[in-house]
């Protein structure tokens, strides 16, 4: 288990990262040449999510690692939700790239969507809708897909209650970044994605023997999105 607690120690420090990305000051600045972006941008659309894209893959290593003889590695099912992953990693990709291009020019030449004309509201859906589509159904195939292979390869050896502690101490972070996040802002679509996957989350541990002791991968992210949507829902809902 250390290389798991690890690695979503790492998946963490991805959201806390990216949160502090986007609320500090000191990533405004611009990249020459040409003022071509924020930092903000750069490091939104680049490292943030090459390192959180290296941890899910890192993820999958660990959990077939886990039961290495298994048949369902050489199933069929198994490839399809390898194909999966691989395409979640592409849209994830090309959404943070279009979302962070288009936010940049949003943000400086279009007043944030305020001014209409024809390469503004290109540049503004983008920025606003699209680039949010191809990112969630890249997060939701990559989620899935990682989600459906450790449940067809449960650990043969439960996790003890400190690991599970461990992991929901984890998990809260992450919680706290998806509030930080959601719950400012005009964000239905986000909680739809993000409630879609954490339901499925918590179907695979209440239907899997064992639950959470066998599916840690699966816990954290049930932990982590049923607080952070729950908070966020609470949050709009009382203020």
């Amino acid at each position: 288990m250390k290389r798991i607690h690890f690695i979503l120690t790492g998946l963490t420090l991805t959201i806390i990262l990216l949160s502090l990305n986007r609320l500090t000051t000191v990533t405004q600045g611009f990249l020459q040449p040409f003022e071509f972006l924020r930092w903000l941008d750069f490091n939104a659309m680049l490292p943030i999510p090459l390192a959180s894209i290296i941890l899910y893959w890192l993820l999958k290593i660990e959990i077939t690692r886990n039961d290495p003889t298994n048949p369902f590695l050489k199933s069929t099912f198994y490839v399809i939700l390898t194909i999966i992953l691989i395409s979640g990693i592409y849209f994830f990709g090309a959404g943070s790239g279009d979302h962070e291009v288009t936010n940049y020019l949003n943000f400086r030449f279009c007043d944030a969507g305020e001014i209409k004309n024809t390469l503004c509201d290109i540049i503004t859906y983008n920025d606003d809708k699209f680039s949010h589509i191809v990112y969630y159904i890249g997060f939701i195939l990559m989620n899935v897909a990682l989600m459906l292979i450790e449940y067809k390869l449960p650990r043969k050896v439960k996790i003890v209650s400190k690991d599970l502690i461990l992991i929901t101490v984890n998990s809260l972070f992450i919680a706290l970044g998806i509030f930080a996040n959601l719950a400012f802002e005009d964000a239905k679509l986000d909680l739809i994605f993000f409630g879609s996957v954490m339901l499925l989350s918590l179907f695979l541990l209440f239907n899997k023997k064992g639950g959470a002791k066998t599916l840690p991968v699966t816990y954290y992210f049930a932990s982590s999105y049923t607080i952070g949507v729950v908070g966020t829902l609470l949050y709009k809902l009382t203020s």
